[in-house]
């Protein structure tokens, strides 16, 4: 009769040798992530070429990754009541003044 032995993991046991794996311990290993292809900047043109130049470009001009963002529930459209009638007729007659005092 051949020995066995098992393994326990958060108090489920498993049999040592059996290729079954506990679903959580399944694809849990250390990756490593390859440098990013080198871009232009749509912001201010300079060469990204890296990640820690991609990290230090969006801190300098205050703006997160898109793949940072995943997950978020999607930002509903800030919706506000039409400026009033009055407001829209101030508004006409301050462009009028505008373009009629430039002499056009």
């Amino acid at each position: 009769m051949a020995r066995r032995s098992w393994v326990y993991i958060d108090g489920v046991a498993y049999e040592k040798g059996v290729d079954v794996l506990p679903e959580k311990e399944v694809g849990q290993a250390p990756s490593v992530l390859g440098d990013i292809s080198p871009f232009r900047s749509p912001i201010d043109g300079r060469l990204i070429a890296s990640r820690s130049a991609l990290r230090d470009h969006c801190a300098r001009h205050n703006v997160v990754l898109v793949a940072d963002l995943k997950g978020l529930p999607p930002r509903t459209t800030q919706t506000q009541a039409p400026p009033s009638e009055a407001y829209r007729e101030a508004t006409r007659r301050t462009i009028a003044d505008v373009i009629n005092s430039r002499n056009y």
